[in-house]
């Protein structure tokens, strides 16, 4: 009986999506980005997870949960925003390297990794 009802609550919602008559974000799409250099954080994530911009690249974090506070910090301590529930933060990345960070409010749940590569 239990995965009828998971069946029939999923084939509502398809149903409810279908006639919105909108698209759908790409932020909301699991890996996709909100556009190049953007990390959104929704849903107690950031989207997408492992983002990858060439060196010299300024990334934007777009805070963007309905009102949850979160914050960025980079594990190696090399950027950190404040706690936030709107708005943005910004860091360029000048160097190619990988880095990690997550949100100090939800670790366990919120990680990422920015992927600098050196600039063509």
């Amino acid at each position: 009986m239990g995965e009828w009802r998971r069946w029939a609550a999923t084939a509502a919602v398809l149903v409810a999506l279908a006639g919105c008559g909108g698209g759908s974000d790409p932020a909301d799409e699991p890996g996709a980005e909100a556009g190049p250099g953007t990390v959104v954080l929704r849903d107690i994530a950031f989207k997408p997870e492992v983002l990858r911009v060439e060196a010299g690249t300024t990334v934007t974090w777009r805070f963007e949960d309905r009102g949850i506070a979160h914050d960025v910090k980079a594990e190696d301590g090399s950027f950190s925003s404040e706690v936030m529930d709107s708005g943005t933060f910004e860091h360029t990345f000048d160097r190619p390297g990988s880095y990690d960070y997550l949100c100090t409010l939800h670790p366990t749940q919120m990680t990422g990794t920015i992927e600098v590569a050196a600039a063509q």
